[in-house]
């Protein structure tokens, strides 16, 4: 009898556990439909309220509900029209800003130039409140080049769409517009007739049509993100409680507003590229498809997966320091017989040759290489992840000398995404103004309109084919690819070199004869010296950025000192005398470092070795002055 009811107990006991599972599971599907059901009814039950903004009274009258609501929902739906002509944009003419619920508001900013908006560069910048729509970022980027507005917390939709569809486990869509997406998530159709998208933004007054077009784009966005986080919430984690649906206005508002920043965190300021959705069509089963051939400034830049500065010590054969290296590098000495393993952590490696120089001769120049350096952006910090950033962009180094190219790893720097990005909008302004200061117009200018000769074209792809390919290419082709390079040199056999030298050839062909903007830039510093047009560079960063992270001894008159040195190691008759001469004072300049042949060769400089000093376009010898870390260049 004894057993029977003990049998009975465990029955019921395992019956009641089962039960409860059921209905946790059951409960849990019913608050994620629950959810959506919510979500989808606050976006039918919106009304668009539209305010058009021309003046700073009308922005001051509509700018307090608008901030309240965005900071409520802690998005806001974004986009920006403008007129194009003759395939040039011109600047920003329409802002729009949308909340959930139904407040659009359109700022005529080609209208308001010379007007105060109290509050609106403060909300772009707010990266708690999310501008959200399709194609943000490039949104974002043309605000800052117009009105130096610096927009912050950008969501791409795509992201989430993509994000949801691998969480589904279904395929990706190859639509991804803002009009499917308005059609698949709210059914809804959105007015897309280019002759509304096409038209003058411009005009003193917006028709009603494109007030609602205008509009529309921007409340899309909001409602769009609010019904995919509703998609999500339940799926990508369990809601915190089953009345989660019926919670009170006031609270399901800050519940929902997590969600989002909780889903929108990874996807914060990030460019979209269809590389992204490729990965879902993958990852989803089905068959991969041809991508579509992308823009240049459509590839997505992708942060380092691993530190850039190991810090490896490489030491002379006295056990005197020369620099922190690669340990690939380090390495290399070793299985060259070049030097010899110390130790391996910390990885050192000791060289059993003398080098030709010693940094501790070229002070701070030289010091630069013995400091341990930091995996963080040295502009805020941030060690999670990093982009290479060159200080003197390789639009310009790319036609410097090559001694003035090599090893100069003192002008690549590391930022974090943001401050990436940042600092790559600032540089574009610079970059304008040299333009104009050497007639030497940037690529997206009118003036600077190329061709491509197709001849060359065909020789360049010829030869990096072979270079890449060689062991791939069908063997008709790889000698159809061999008879082009030899027609071109006009030799019965193509060497290596001549390969590589055909591999990056020019093939743009400038109308009038015009130099590309890098290439005008540079043949104009080469008569005042190539070493302004790094300084200028150096302290644009240092202006623009304020970074607080940067290497010890990280200069702004970098290689100065360093270069007179080498001169002054060259015979008087020596050609690349006349190469540093070009990068310390230009072709025009003066300069006068006499030939001493040991000079930095010991391991301090000697009393009487002195630094160059500069004035006007002339180099002397002067007694030492400190470098300063800040100079301005002129």
């Amino acid at each position: 009898m004894m057993e029977l009811s003990s049998v009975w107990a465990l029955g019921v006991g395992l019956g009641g556990v089962v039960l409860l599972l059921c209905l946790h599971c059951t409960g849990r599907v019913v608050v994620q439909t629950l959810v959506r059901w919510r979500v989808a009814a606050a976006v039918w039950r919106t009304s668009q309220k539209v305010w058009v903004v021309n003046t700073q009274q009308m922005w001051e009258q509509v700018f307090p509900h608008l901030y309240r609501e965005a900071v409520k929902d802690g998005a806001l739906g974004f986009d920006c029209e403008w007129v194009q002509v003759k395939r040039l944009r011109r600047p920003v003419a329409l802002l729009q800003l949308a909340t959930s619920s139904g407040l659009c508001v359109l700022i005529r900013l080609c209208h308001l130039k010379r007007v105060t908006l109290p509050g609106l560069k403060e909300l772009l910048r707010d990266e708690n409140v999310l501008k959200v729509g399709v194609g943000t970022l490039e949104d974002s980027h043309y605000l800052y080049q117009d009105y130096n507005f610096q927009v912050r917390g950008c969501i791409d939709l795509r992201h989430l769409v993509l994000l949801k569809q691998g969480v589904d486990g279904g395929e990706g869509s190859h639509n991804l517009g803002l009009s499917a997406l308005a059609q698949t998530f709210l059914n809804q159709t959105l007015d897309k007739d280019w002759r509304v998208r096409a038209s003058d933004w411009e005009a003193d007054l917006l028709t009603k049509r494109q007030e609602k077009y205008a509009a529309n784009d921007a409340l899309v966005g909001i409602q769009v993100l609010m019904v995919l986080v509703g998609e999500l919430w339940g799926k990508m984690e369990r809601p915190t409680s089953l009345l989660l649906p019926f919670l009170l206005p006031t609270l399901w508002h800050f519940y929902f507003a997590k969600a989002i920043r909780h889903t929108c965190q990874a996807y914060t300021d990030r460019k979209f590229s269809t590389k992204s959705q490729d990965t879902v069509n993958r990852t989803s089963g089905s068959q991969p498809k041809a991508a579509p051939r992308r823009r240049k400034e459509d590839l997505q830049v992708t942060t380092r997966k691993g530190p850039l500065y190991y810090n490896c010590q490489l030491l002379a054969p006295d056990n005197k320091p020369l620099c922190t290296i690669d340990p690939k590098k380090a390495r290399w000495y070793v299985d060259k017989g070049l030097g010899h393993l110390i130790s391996e952590e910390p990885l050192i490696v000791r060289l059993n040759f003398e080098p030709t120089g010693r940094p501790q001769a070229e002070r701070e120049d030289g010091e630069f290489y013995l400091q341990e350096r930091l995996n963080v952006c040295v502009v805020c910090g941030e060690k999670d992840s990093y982009i290479r950033k060159s200080v003197v962009p390789h639009e310009y180094r790319k036609h410097f000398p090559a001694l003035l190219k090599h090893h100069q790893n003192h002008d690549v720097l590391l930022l974090c995404f943001p401050c990436h990005r940042q600092s790559n909008i600032l540089d574009a302004q610079l970059r304008g103004k040299m333009g104009k200061e050497f007639q030497a117009p940037v690529g997206n200018d009118p003036e600077a309109k190329d061709i491509i000769d197709t001849s060359c074209k065909s020789v360049r792809n010829a030869a990096r084919a072979l270079l890449r390919h060689r062991g791939s290419l069908p063997e008709a082709r790889a000698l159809e690819y061999q008879q082009t390079l030899q027609q071109f040199f006009g030799c019965e056999a193509v060497t290596e070199e001549q390969m590589e030298e055909a591999a990056n050839m020019e093939v743009k062909v400038y109308k009038n004869n015009q130099q590309e903007h890098g290439q005008a830039v540079v043949e104009a510093y080469k008569k005042v010296g190539l070493s302004k047009l790094e300084q200028r560079w150096r302290q644009y960063f240092l202006d623009t950025m304020n970074p607080r992270f940067l290497p010890e001894c990280w200069s702004v008159t970098h290689n100065m000192y360093k270069m007179k040195l080498k001169m002054a190691r060259l015979p008087l008759d020596h050609e690349d005398r006349l190469v540093y001469k070009m990068a310390l004072v230009g072709t025009e300049g003066i300069v006068d470092v006499p030939y001493n042949p040991r000079e930095g060769r010991n391991e301090s400089p000697s009393d009487n070795t002195l630094p160059l000093t500069e004035r006007g376009n002339k180099i002397l010898l002067f007694p030492q002055e400190s470098n300063n870390f800040k100079s301005n260049v002129t």
